[in-house]
């Protein structure tokens, strides 16, 4: 039987994380620019935020090569780099800045290879960050709580956006946005019944952002669920599309 269940975002949608490539093991289901578009638009997603898989794999100098193959001239796709803090990698990020084609970076998990989240190993990379109001997308899954706090509380000028937490961090959630008032949470795993509405009654709506974590996830669920909270449809926007315009436009900043 033919499903006739449809859904189509009634707001305009900027997915504040998508991951194009394939990963070493798997191929992703776009395999390139144009059936990515053609699953945003799907969805009814505008804009897209994305990264190459194979920053996170192997090589963020690597990743951000390949990642110029998917950009284009229509203002649909927009680059994330990745960032670590060795200097090759700084190095390349500092020089795409120079271009002025930095709004944003993301972190890449450096405690696989044994270097915490900490001011002595990231320390110059975070203050050249702040310094030039560059936004930092950081995965919760690969973070260490304690880490995260002590380290980003010694840089209360950057901002981040805080992505993929989940019911396994809910108890964490609440007090690292009240330890870190510029601080962003991204949606795409946010799973808890009811706590969307919660956490932006408590923390205001402008600290929210929809992402999909496409292809890693579905890039159509949370969206959907967003789409049938209490959120009127003003705030709605702005989780949507309006709070990751203004972060990457360097007005983040509470």
């Amino acid at each position: 039987m033919t499903s006739q269940f449809t859904f189509g975002a009634r707001v305009p949608v900027f997915d504040a994380n998508v991951r194009v490539g394939d990963l070493h093991y798997e191929p992703s289901p776009c395999r390139n620019r144009e059936q990515l578009l053609a699953e945003m638009d799907r969805h009814g997603v505008e804009r897209a935020l994305i990264y190459h898989a194979h920053t996170e794999e192997l090589s963020p100098v690597d990743g951000n090569g390949f990642l110029e193959a998917w950009l284009g001239e229509d203002g649909r796709l927009f680059p994330q780099w990745s960032i670590m803090p060795t200097a090759d990698s700084i190095a390349q990020v500092q020089g795409l800045h120079g271009q002025g084609r930095v709004r944003s970076v993301r972190l890449n998990n450096t405690r696989v290879a044994g270097l915490p989240f900490r001011p002595w190993v990231h320390g110059p990379m975070l203050t050249w960050l702040s310094e030039n109001r560059i936004p930092l997308w950081i995965p919760v899954p690969d973070a260490d709580p304690d880490e995260l706090v002590s380290t980003l509380e010694a840089f209360p000028e950057l901002v981040t956006v805080l992505v993929g937490a989940h019911y396994l961090h809910a108890l964490w959630v609440r007090p690292i946005m009240n330890a870190l008032p510029n601080a962003y949470l991204e949606l795409s795993r946010l799973e808890p019944l009811c706590d969307v509405e919660a956490l932006c009654s408590d923390y205001g709506v402008e600290r929210f952002v929809y992402g999909s974590w496409y292809d890693r996830y579905a890039m159509g669920t949370m969206l959907f669920y967003l789409h049938h909270t209490d959120l009127s449809d003003a705030e709605l926007e702005l989780v949507c599309a309006g709070n990751l315009e203004r972060i990457l436009q360097g007005e983040g900043a509470a």
